[in-house]
């Protein structure tokens, strides 16, 4: 048991997931901008706050009341600022590693159904993160677990929240077919992808570390921002079943707060 606590601590203190990673959880461990994991006094303590934090995020549970306490004393400068509305800005503007610190404070002292609804937004950012980061395998696995908790919510279809999860779902789909027609074939064995569990070896892994993915703004007022797959450089000579409209979150505090209610009410 301590041995396997501390595979997983180590893991926890990776930058990304690496391809093909054996941990169904390390994708989610996104190292903050600028801090240290190193060093002496608060900073080192704060560190390994966050370092717990996220293994617990990873296995869905909360931190002991002795965490939150250590939190609440923290550098105020370290602790990531903002609410819901503030998440969906980030989410929005493609910030998704900031958005995955702010969803993930929110996420802490939630309740159903708001804290399934956050985790599976929290998973959505991750998944956005690698995919923008080369890490196709990571970015899938994240969105196909971000959207498995956004569907064991019952939502209208006229919900902020459902347009969202059905654009998620859209983008999923999209990162399966490339990578199915695309990406079965290398110049040294090709698959035929009939379903069968080997033809799935190469899925996720093509090109690992490649920008085969990049993100494409809309130049109009309200227009839509699109994930374009490209495995050359040629940008001008793209199809159009190769683009997907990016993912975007419509919903405010508000919807947050008239999903809980609506829980409570059941």
């Amino acid at each position: 048991m301590a041995l396997a606590s501390t595979t997983m601590l180590a893991a926890m203190t990776l930058p990304r997931l690496l391809p093909g990673s054996s941990c169904p959880y390390a994708s989610l461990y996104l190292q903050p901008r600028g801090s240290s994991y190193c060093g002496n006094g608060r900073g080192a303590r704060n560190a390994d706050l966050r370092c717990r934090r996220r293994l617990l995020t990873a296995r869905g549970e909360r931190p002991p009341p002795d965490d939150e306490d250590e939190q609440d004393q923290q550098d105020p400068s370290s602790a990531p600022a903002g609410g819901f509305d503030a998440a969906v800005a980030l989410f929005n503007r493609g910030e998704y590693h900031a958005c995955h610190d702010v969803v993930e404070e929110l996420w802490y002292g939630a309740e159903d159904p708001a804290r399934t609804l956050l985790h599976g937004v929290l998973q959505c950012a991750v998944g956005f993160h690698h995919l923008f980061n080369q890490n196709h395998r990571g970015a899938m696995m994240e969105l196909g677990e971000g959207l498995c908790k956004l569907r064991k919510l019952n939502l209208d279809d006229d919900d902020p929240f459902s347009w969202f999860r059905e654009e998620v779902a859209d983008v999923l789909q999209f990162l399966y077919r490339t990578q199915k027609e695309l990406a079965a074939c290398t110049d040294y064995l090709c698959l035929t992808m009939d379903g069968s569990p080997s033809s799935y070896q190469l899925l996720g892994n093509f090109a690992a570390g490649q920008q085969l993915y990049r993100f494409e703004a809309d130049d109009t007022d309200n227009g839509a921002s699109s994930i374009i797959f490209s495995v050359s450089d040629d940008r001008t000579a793209q199809e159009a079943h190769h683009r997907v409209k990016l993912p975007t979150l419509h919903a405010t505090e508000q919807n947050l707060t008239d999903l809980q209610c609506a829980y409570q009410h059941i």
